[in-house]
């Protein structure tokens, strides 16, 4: 009986276990005809990497992750795919397929989110998000608004063909092979932007 017990015990444990490990992965797939919408924590660090589209990232108060689009062809809205993989405070976002131009993407997750952005061509805006942003863009333009400098501890912004403007620093740059550096012994966060060709604006 005591054997039994113990059987008992250690498999209401393990499915216990099994259980609260299935609340920090989370795998999830969708299109943009209908969007996706994942829980997240304020936090978090979020990993995107999204085909060439106008990208929206946008802090809001909710606790998750909404990705919606869209697309001057609605019709072919399903053939872009989502897809989301993730747990214990980190997670990937990669949006793939569909026609050539004009999707535009937004989206949105907590206010507090580390970002690591890959996006090989588009418009890229980033907008109420708190945390640290590693940003690639190989041709288009990037844009932050509501940019604190006393928030970061570091910031580097280099455009190999183009212009780098950043307001808050007095910085206004054009030209090859621009770039913009800064650091301070205090800030939380950390912002590394990279654009082959196009600009950055810090708002």
């Amino acid at each position: 009986m005591k054997a039994l017990a113990g059987l008992v015990c250690v498999l209401m444990a393990t499915a216990t276990a099994a259980a609260r490990g299935e609340d920090r992965i989370r795998d999830a797939q969708g299109t943009c005809a209908d969007g996706l919408t994942v829980p997240a924590d304020a936090g978090m660090r979020l990993a995107v990497f999204a085909r060439p589209a106008e990208v929206n990232l946008v802090g809001t108060d909710t606790r998750e992750i909404r990705v919606t689009c869209k697309l001057d062809d609605e019709d072919r809205a399903n053939r872009v795919r989502i897809r989301y993989y993730g747990g214990d405070g980190k997670g990937e976002l990669a949006i793939k397929g569909g026609p050539n131009n004009n999707v535009r993407i937004t989206i949105e997750m907590p206010h507090q989110t580390h970002l690591h952005v890959r996006v090989p061509a588009g418009a890229v805006h980033i907008k109420d998000v708190a945390g640290d942003k590693d940003i690639d863009v190989h041709a288009g333009e990037l844009t932050i608004s509501g940019v604190n400098p006393g928030e970061y501890r570091s910031v580097d912004a280099e455009v190999e063909i183009g212009e780098v403007r950043a307001k808050e620093f007095s910085v206004d740059k054009g030209g090859f092979f621009r770039s913009f550096k800064r650091f301070s012994s205090e800030g939380l966060y950390r912002l590394d932007a990279h654009i082959i060709t196009g600009s950055i604006q810090l708002n």
